[in-house]
């Protein structure tokens, strides 16, 4: 099998687990583990496909992956996120470079910000009780895919 055509469907596959959050945490406030786990396990294939599967690449993928999990891990203890959330974060963290990484994480920071607000605000006008639930998942996988994206569309350097 044509190893471009392995990576794109790796990315592909990727693309419908981020879709599959999205739509899971709207609509239950759920990110399952059968989607996360698959996301953090065809990572290294991934990484096979694109010819980044040596020594100090997978330190580095498996390193940026860790760091990022452990990161979100603090504010699901703080009770800020939930757990669904950080799983996620470390799964799709895997499949970039740390410098990828890092621009995942800040743009599903600011994505988070803003379907916070958009929450918060549905919230009020609904009238609803207690606190609003906020599908991080959503800012997440969009940062995801935003980032994926790139990896397929920009692949010409």
């Amino acid at each position: 099998m044509d190893q471009d055509f392995f990576a794109y469907a790796l990315l592909g596959g990727l693309a419908i687990g981020l879709l599959v959050s999205i739509y899971s945490d709207i609509r239950y406030r759920l990110i399952y583990n059968w989607v996360t786990g698959p996301i953090a396990l065809a990572a290294p294939l991934y990484w096979l496909a694109t010819g980044t599967f040596g020594w100090p690449e997978i330190g580095y993928y498996l390193a940026a992956g860790t760091a990022t999990f452990l990161f979100f891990a603090l504010f699901f203890q703080l009770g800020m996120m939930g757990g669904g959330d950080v799983k996620l974060f470390g799964a799709v963290a895997l499949w970039f470079h740390p410098l990828v990484t890092i621009k995942f994480v800040f743009n599903a920071s600011l994505l988070g910000a803003l379907v916070t607000i958009i929450f918060f605000v549905v919230h009020k006008i609904q009238k609803g009780s207690g606190q609003a639930r906020v599908p991080y998942g959503v800012a997440i996988s969009i940062a995801g895919l935003w980032c994926a994206g790139e990896q397929f569309f920009n692949h010409f350097g």
